[in-house]
């Protein structure tokens, strides 16, 4: 019988393969140790539950596929992902992660940072990846944060149209970002509200002040390259294409194109009030529901620079509401408008950090 925050049968598979990670240089959590115990539980086996709250060790893994390390040449927290050795992740993670490709600035791939072959699978392989946060983990909160999330994006898309790469599932589940700069002692990577500790990690720093986040996209695992037509409908976003069958071909990057829309209309439209004059004529041609009337992402990147280079600083430091369906009134709105209008009128311009040291490669 598996005692109170034992292992699950996922773990137990990484378990068996903490060895051959530590050889490869990523040493696995205390938990999945072979000879781990649970720290909660005496000799006697009484179990401690509020112990056990405050242990590290017993935090679990979310998914059996995916487990988090520390690489031991420098200590850097990873991501482990174990795929099938066909998954499209490998080529297309290899090629976007060349050294003539992954410095490139408009390059918003997942860095993969080495492949292993599953010692006990051969079917199998697992990829070492970066450790990310979710995008909403904090949200943008001011119209120019928002607006570095669209573009930093929107160049991502180019930069994978460029080199024929349609993701083809590039929605808000599969955006992450690279949070170091705003939570500067790290997050647990099974539980972002905590620490590493298990302290709580609180909202952060603010994206503006600390020189903004990276955004990547991740989870090429549908992903094509060099197909101007495909076939298939898995993905988080159904787009109108995908509801036709699977035997009807459509074009990979016009579906990208929906999906993004898609992901600035759940993500800040729907959720927010403050920036939709930015944000509304983007999502109504990305949406289009023929896709031949959708933009390109160049054309996107484009309409977006259009919709931003007259900004002042005052309207990109105005901050983002959070939008109640149940409270709004046609006279909430208009005073809560006019608020936004006149805080654009006499709000001091956010100090910009003098001078932003770039963050760390993930490479060694």
């Amino acid at each position: 019988m598996t005692p109170l925050g034992g292992r699950t049968e996922g773990e137990e598979e990484w378990s068996k393969r903490y060895k051959f990670l530590e050889g490869k240089g990523y040493l696995l959590r205390p938990r999945y140790r072979p000879d781990w115990k649970p720290t909660w539980i005496s000799e006697s086996g009484e179990v401690d539950t509020k112990a056990r709250l405050d242990a590290e060790d017993h935090v679990m893994s979310w998914y059996d596929f995916l487990l988090d390390a520390k690489r031991l040449e420098d200590g850097t927290p990873v991501m482990l992902k174990r795929v099938k050795s066909t998954s499209p992740e490998i080529p297309i993670g290899r090629y976007v992660s060349s050294p003539e490709l992954r410095d490139i600035e408009r390059n918003h791939c997942i860095p993969l940072l080495d492949v292993l072959e599953d010692p006990l699978d051969l079917h199998y392989s697992i990829l070492v990846l970066p450790l990310l946060r979710r995008i909403e983990l904090p949200p943008v909160k001011t119209v120019g944060e928002c607006a570095d999330f669209i573009r930093q994006t929107l160049e991502g898309l180019v930069f994978l149209h460029e080199h024929e790469i349609a993701h083809r599932d590039c929605a808000k589940g599969n955006i992450m970002m690279d949070a170091r700069r705003i939570f500067p002692d790290g997050w647990h990577p099974m539980d972002p509200v905590y620490l590493p500790n298990l302290k709580p990690a609180g909202e952060g720093l603010s994206r503006t002040e600390t020189g903004g986040v990276r955004y990547y996209f991740i989870d090429f695992g549908l992903a094509t390259r060099g197909e101007s037509l495909v076939l298939g409908k898995d993905g988080q976003e159904r787009a109108p294409e995908l509801e036709t069958g699977d035997e009807t071909l459509y074009d990979p990057f016009k579906l990208d194109i929906y999906i993004l829309g898609k992901t600035f209309e759940e993500y800040i439209v729907k959720d927010t009030r403050g920036a939709e004059f930015m944000v509304k004529p983007l999502v109504k041609l990305m949406t289009a529901k023929d896709p031949k009337r959708r933009p390109t992402a160049e054309e996107c990147l484009d309409l977006l620079r259009r919709l931003t280079k007259s900004l002042s600083p005052r309207v990109t430091a105005r901050q983002l509401r959070k939008y109640r369906p149940n409270q709004e009134t046609v006279t909430r709105t208009l005073i809560l408008d006019v608020m936004t209008w006149m805080g654009d009128l006499l709000r001091k311009p956010a100090k910009q950090p003098e001078e932003v040291t770039p963050l760390d490669s993930f490479w060694i």
